[in-house]
């Protein structure tokens, strides 16, 4: 995945200088002022700055004035803050800081300008190319004998302020944050010169991709490029990816921190791609939303350079339609504009992590995601959508709809309950079952033996809704979808029987997914009624005796409920306890049978023509197929296997 990171990054890069096929280290040569900006701290919020400048005829004298930011200035100003709380500052950009209750009243204090004289000192007498320019920056800084601000000239060396440095930031007038840099004697601010950026880069390097205990180490391979006899930096977290944890003790080779770079050390340039992936693309592009989570929509990109940078330049121009015509945001997601590509352009990643300063705490991946089988599953999904059955939902959620991030998995193993369900549906158990389905999807592979798992997750979010329903005392959520019309307006929302709706549409998706195939059968149930004759029709998954009769028996038993509900009978404390919170096995399906008899003849609805025919119909099944001995559907012992085991 590094690897199609970098790629993007570059390609990113080369569209910003105007370029079609630069490496990295041509790009620092060529186009440094466009690189330098790209690999320090954004610097939107700051409106104005403060450069110095030496006055070419009045040897000594420095002046300073105030311009206000565009975002072109901003470029030339790159800016990082120190590695330390009381560390020298980077480079010549300083942010000039206002703390009106502090003595003094702004920043930075006297102590690390003071410690930047002396690093700058030190970068001007070393061996490098940025010499020369240390070198004039110190004699703007720290040589200057007077300051010319507005139409006063302050005279410098007093104890107010040793040197320009200090009276620039005591003088500056801002109550807010603005910068304070330098102008060489041609006009240049930092960011155009190349000396600085050569510097910046590895400046940066030292703070960002290095820690106390994990240091850089050369000569060496870079594993993810194969440049050789480079420096290798071991701090991926440093580039904001932080996928191998390389932060944690005990994550290298021989548990030594010493050893990071081992583990999975870049070189300089890998490293400052993947920082330009993580801040400069990442949140733009490539997240979005799979299974109800946050994640990382990954392309990597295949064929000849042409058809790479034609990608790149196609999928930037739909996300910019999208955004001038205000399309929903599902619709922005990276999968519907890969689906109409070929197979032989691009394949996708997707991976599930924590999103914030860094990418870390990885939870899950799925790799090698095809765009013809992203089309096959559009197909699925309006063939789901559309689906004509008396088991389908009547009142479809938006939350539960097909997309190709299947999002409708969160909605269908969500535990109703608000704050006291959150615990259970941050469970890492049922992370794994939405990542585990995913999967299976996006690679048409059966779920096998992650079957018991969604089997176990499925029947633990029917539980919360039945415990739901007896803390409420109220049985119409068992009976009725959630959904009411006043006037214009239409509201729906979650019961026990529109989720079963609905979970029954996505067992038929699994079915034409190739996920969880339901099974056939030659030898089908045909029940008496004519109304219930579709329920048996393919798709259904009504396909043996056993299936057959518990879907009869349901039937009765939600008459049941439905005559209690009716005469004020505690359902919670009645009817619903016969279902041992669907613990039941086919062992307990005779007594519910007899549970259900006696009360249909105490309440004398076996009166009705109806009920009567389905009696009979559960007669011809138990008593001429069946008997005492019951198997209870596959997938539901497997489950309770699961959970319960002996």
């Amino acid at each position: 995945m590094f690897g199609a990171m970098r790629e993007l990054a570059l390609l990113e890069l080369n569209r910003r200088c105007g370029e079609t096929a630069l490496g990295l280290p041509e790009i620092r040569a060529r186009h440094g002022e466009q690189l330098a900006p790209l690999l320090v701290e954004a610097a939107e919020k700051v409106a104005r700055v403060y450069p110095l400048q030496a006055v070419a005829d009045q040897p000594g004298m420095v002046k300073m004035w105030v311009e206000d930011l565009d975002e072109a200035k901003r470029l030339r100003l790159p800016f990082n803050k120190p590695s330390g709380a009381q560390s020298p500052a980077l480079g010549p950009v300083f942010k000039r800081t206002s703390k009106p209750k502090d003595n003094p009243p702004c920043g930075p204090s006297l102590k690390i300008q003071n410690t930047t004289a002396k690093e700058f000192s030190a970068q001007a007498k070393a061996d490098a190319v940025w010499r020369d320019y240390f070198r004039e920056t110190c004699a703007i800084l720290f040589e200057g004998t007077a300051l010319r601000y507005g139409d006063a000239v302050y005279p410098i060396g007093e104890q107010a302020d040793p040197h320009i440095l200090a009276a620039a930031i005591r003088l500056i007038p801002e109550k807010e944050t603005v910068f304070l840099s330098v102008v060489d004697a041609e006009g240049r601010w930092p960011g155009d010169r190349p000396e600085y950026q050569s510097y910046l880069a590895q400046a940066l390097a030292s703070i960002k991709y290095v820690t106390g205990e994990a240091r850089e180490h050369g000569p060496a391979d870079c594993p993810l490029c194969g440049a050789r006899g480079v420096t290798l930096y071991p701090n991926l977290r440093g580039t904001g990816i932080n996928f191998a944890n390389m932060d944690r003790a005990g994550a290298f080779p021989g548990l030594e921190t010493g050893d990071a770079w081992k583990g999975y050390g870049l070189c300089l340039d890998c490293a400052d791609l993947l920082y330009v992936f993580k801040n400069h693309l990442l949140g733009q592009r490539f997240l979005g939303s799979v299974a109800g989570d946050k994640a990382l929509l990954l392309p990597s990109l295949l064929g000849n350079p042409d058809g790479r940078r034609q990608f790149m330049e196609d999928w930037r121009k739909y996300l910019q339609h999208l955004e001038s015509n205000k399309v929903s945001s599902y619709e922005k997601d990276l999968l519907e504009f890969v689906q109409d590509h070929d197979d032989a352009q691009i394949v996708l990643h997707m991976l599930w992590a924590t999103f914030g300063q860094v990418v870390d705490d990885v939870r899950g991946l799925v790799n090698d995601i095809l765009p013809s089988r992203l089309r096959r599953l559009t197909q699925a999904n309006r063939q789901a959508k559309d689906w004509q059955h008396p088991l389908a939902p009547r009142y479809p959620m938006d939350e539960a709809a097909l997309d190709l991030g299947l999002n409708m998995l969160l909605a269908l193993l969500k535990r109703p309950g608000g704050r006291r369900a959150t615990s259970a549906n941050d469970s890492s158990r049922l992370f794994t079952i939405k990542r585990q389905l995913a999967e299976s999807i996006y690679h048409g592979t059966s779920l096998g033996a992650a079957q018991a798992g969604f089997w176990r997750e499925t029947l633990t979010t029917a539980r919360w809704y039945l415990d739901d329903i007896a803390n409420s005392d109220s049985a119409w959520g068992l009976l009725h979808e959630g959904h009411s019309e006043k006037g214009k307006k239409q509201t729906r929302y979650w019961t026990l029987a529109g989720w079963i709706r609905h979970l029954a549409r996505l067992l038929y998706y699994l079915d034409l997914t190739g996920v969880l195939p339901m099974e056939t059968t030659t030898d089908r149930f045909e029940p008496t009624l004519p109304a219930l004759k579709p329920y048996f029709q393919p798709g259904s998954g009504l396909s043996s005796p056993e299936r057959a009769f518990v879907f009869l028996l349901g039937i009765l038993y939600g008459k049941v409920i439905q005559v209690q509900a009716a005469r004020g009978v505690n359902v919670a404390s009645n009817a619903l306890t016969w279902l041992k919170r669907l613990r039941l096995d086919g062992r307990d399906l005779p007594d519910l049978y007899n549970k259900v008899r006696e009360k249909l003849l105490t309440y004398e609805v076996e009166g009705n023509a109806d009920v009567r025919a389905i009696v009979q119909d559960l007669g011809r099944l138990g008593a001429g197929r069946l008997g005492d001995s019951i198997t209870l559907l596959s997938m539901l012992s497997d489950a309770s296997a699961v959970e319960n085991p002996p």
